[in-house]
């Protein structure tokens, strides 16, 4: 019983990669397509960068 979990964890940890990995590709695709939004997220990286 104990060596599921680690394997539960595994798989729990590749799939949030994996989340994570194909949202910065759409939101790098939406980037693209849309150079009015990457410039207002620019401003607002740049204004986050500012706070630190």
């Amino acid at each position: 019983m104990p060596q599921i979990f680690p394997m539960n964890w595994l798989f729990l940890s590749l799939i949030i990669m994996l989340m994570t990995f194909l949202m910065t590709i759409y939101f790098y695709f939406l980037n693209l397509k849309n150079k009015n939004k990457m410039k207002n997220i620019q401003k607002m990286f740049y204004k986050f960068n500012y706070k630190f």
